[in-house]
């Protein structure tokens, strides 16, 4: 049994290729067992015309006809190689439905995992806090200074910034209310008692999260990448005493110290706002916050600063040793140290109210 055979022009270009193809077709139509397309002729091609090969053949490959190039030149041979032919002919396979269980453990999986590198870490950060100084570990202040310096100088115009803002906003939403009843003093304790409490506390950890939390996971993750984790370890630091603690430690003290620039600077702009629109003296409005405000509710909005620091130090730390696949994987842990940070702070927020609510 003879098998067609299709001559090349001698310039296979735009102008050429139609009729190329259309003799192909005409061929594939007798439904040969195998094709012959002769390009030994060929003296020049563009892009254009070896595209015309592609497609006839993938018209072979769909016709269950087998399609053999002859003929082909050193240009031709390195132009199919680099374009990689076969994966240009071979159909696109339909991505495989997975079933609900796979789906819904696709997407559980990598939280728990997650969660429970969080957890790891957090539990060696506590063990090497306590025994490290009894193993001649102690906390390297040198380290802790240099990320204290990006944690909370680095943030301080920000959160100066949402503090006065978002003291503005309380006490003009206070005031709204409260001028319906003559009760415009009490403004003071609607601002005072809502940032001490909670607002200060939360938007500071919200704002260090953004930017400590993703630093970290992307500075340990390209440590990761690069091996420098590795090396820190066979050099004999340990990354948990050298890197994480300090990082950790910095975060939560950065929590406390930006926690009280925010309390202040947002007490300061509900002031402004009930000095100049609600018409309250200063010194009226400084001593009903002193009446409303007390050293407990400090020392509890300190505390939850810190816990608040102190997890987004860990969540940023733990995913940031645990990246994989390369820079994709830094920009991933990246986004989740975020994510995860804002998540695990509000769960604890959640806690503390409740404790609070119940020792009451």
């Amino acid at each position: 049994m003879t098998h067609p055979t299709i001559q090349g022009p001698a310039c296979l270009d735009r102008t050429t290729v139609g009729g190329m193809v259309q003799a192909i077709d005409d061929a594939l139509r007798g439904k040969p067992q195998r094709v012959y397309v002769d390009l030994g002729a060929v003296s020049s091609f563009d892009s254009t015309g070896l595209g015309g090969v592609v497609a006839g053949m993938r018209a072979a490959k769909a016709a269950g006809v087998e399609m053999k190039l002859k003929g082909l030149d050193r240009a031709m041979l390195d132009f199919f190689s680099l374009v990689s032919v076969q994966r240009l002919v071979q159909p696109e396979l339909a991505p495989k439905r997975l079933d609900p269980v796979t789906a819904v453990g696709g997407f559980v999986e990598p939280m728990v995992t997650g969660g429970a590198a969080v957890l790891r870490t957090g539990a060696q950060v506590v063990r090497e806090f306590v025994l490290g100084p009894f193993r001649g570990r102690a906390l390297r202040l040198d380290r802790t200074a240099i990320e204290v310096d990006h944690c909370a100088a680095g943030a301080l115009p920000i959160i100066a910034l949402i503090a006065f803002l978002m003291g503005l906003i309380l006490a003009m939403q206070a005031w709204v209310q409260l001028r319906v009843w003559g009760a415009e003093i009490y403004i003071a304790d609607m601002v005072g008692v809502s940032v001490l409490a909670e607002i200060g506390p939360l938007m500071t950890a919200i704002v260090l999260a953004a930017r400590s939390g993703s630093r970290n996971a992307a500075q340990l993750g390209a440590m990761v990448v690069s091996e420098e984790i590795q090396a820190l370890e066979q050099m004999g630091i340990r990354p948990m005493a050298f890197l994480v603690l300090p990082k950790v430690f910095a975060c939560a003290f950065a929590a406390m110290a930006l926690g009280i620039v925010f309390d202040v600077v947002a007490m300061c702009g509900g002031g402004l706002f009930a000095s100049t629109v609600a018409a309250i003296e200063p010194d009226a409005f400084a001593e009903q916050l002193r009446q409303a405000l007390s050293m407990q509710d400090f020392v509890v909005a300190m505390v939850k600063s810190a816990t608040f620091g102190a997890c987004i130090g860990v969540v940023g730390c733990a995913l940031g040793l645990r990246v994989q696949d390369g820079s994709e994987g830094v920009g991933r842990a990246t986004t989740n140290s975020v994510v995860l940070g804002i998540f695990l702070v509000i769960v604890v927020d959640a806690v503390f109210v409740t404790c609070q609510r119940m020792l009451a």
